[in-house]
């Protein structure tokens, strides 16, 4: 009697109650269901590469921290709150909270402060003295506020495409027109078009040049390229771009025996961006860039310019990320 018992409890608790544990185990790292976020406060795990330690930051002080560290506080307001959107749209599509996925290399934190592969960060107190020494004691506090306003103004505010956050890719002059995806990176994401940015005479890094000796040139490139076979005579006859994008960033470009990309010759030479010219001038060579970063996404002093002729952070958002929607985070998880 007991083995039968025994039997009817292992079979019930195989058809019924195993597959409710397998699959919500499953479902422990998808997607929160709508709703999710007002059960509890929203809160960052970051680390502070230079410091060595994990530390929980408050989302919207994270972004303060965010918008600070990468753009000027001196820049239009609005300007600033589409900055403040951008930051927090990027950390929540990285918070394991929000079933985001965290860089891989810091898996276990949703976020870090090195800039080379996550947001500039820097605290409150670094950002007060960065605005005392450019402002002084008395006319830094407009600065401070204004960015701590532009953040409050867009609490809770992400960017989506297809109700999912966007990865709000962004750079600081574009040089007149911004990059479709997948000329610089290798896939083609819908809300990363090719937009026109005119109002970008302001950046002190819309037009730079750089004088080289031919000799530094040729070693600059051979340093960074195996079996580069370039002389001084080969130049410039010799060095001819092959494509250019609907940016006008060179994407190919025939230099001696090799064909490299606009992002090696960016490299190597250490550039402010793919759009350059290269010109010989007598035991010399100019090079002369157009704009600054890789160009795709929003153009921070082209969000500036915009700002001042009048436009508001949304329309801003909606010029460089195309066919995206502003919500809040509410409204998504």
């Amino acid at each position: 009697m007991k083995t039968i018992v025994y039997v009817i409890v292992f079979i019930f608790f195989i058809t019924i109650l195993l597959p409710v544990f397998i699959t919500q185990g499953c479902d422990m790292f998808s997607k929160p269901e709508k709703g999710y976020i007002d059960e509890q406060p929203i809160e960052v795990t970051l680390y502070m590469h230079q410091d060595k330690m994990i530390k929980k930051v408050d989302l919207e002080e994270y972004i303060k921290g965010v918008v600070a560290a990468e753009m000027p506080a001196s820049f239009h307001i609005e300007a600033l709150k589409a900055q403040a959107i951008a930051a927090r749209t990027y950390t929540v599509k990285r918070m394991e909270l929000l079933g985001g996925k965290p860089n891989i290399d810091h898996p276990d934190v949703d976020v870090c402060t090195d800039s080379t592969h996550c947001q500039a960060w820097i605290s409150e107190e670094q950002f007060r003295n960065n605005l005392k020494k450019q402002f002084g004691m008395f006319g830094y506090r407009k600065y401070f506020d204004r960015v701590s306003k532009a953040v409050e103004d867009t609490r809770g505010l992400i960017l989506v495409y297809n109700d999912e956050p966007i990865d709000p890719l962004f750079h600081s002059t574009s040089g007149g027109f911004t990059e479709n995806s997948e000329e610089v990176f290798s896939s083609k994401v819908p809300y990363l078009r090719s937009v026109a940015s005119p109002y970008e005479k302001h950046s002190p890094k819309l037009v730079s040049t750089v004088d080289m000796k031919v000799s530094d040139f040729i070693k600059a490139l051979k340093a960074k390229v195996n079996g580069l076979s370039l002389d001084a005579k080969d130049i410039p006859g010799g060095i001819k771009v092959l494509d250019v994008s609907q940016g006008g960033k060179v994407i190919s470009v025939q230099i001696g025996n090799k064909v490299l990309s606009g992002r090696e010759v960016r490299a190597a030479l250490s550039l402010n961006s793919t759009n350059f010219k290269i010109e010989r001038e007598d035991d010399g060579v100019k090079i002369t860039t157009i704009g600054y970063g890789h160009g795709v996404g929003m153009s921070q002093y082209g969000a500036d310019g915009m700002a001042q002729k009048g436009y508001k952070y949304d329309e801003i958002l909606k010029h460089y990320y195309t066919g995206v929607k502003i919500k809040k985070i509410q409204e998504i998880y």
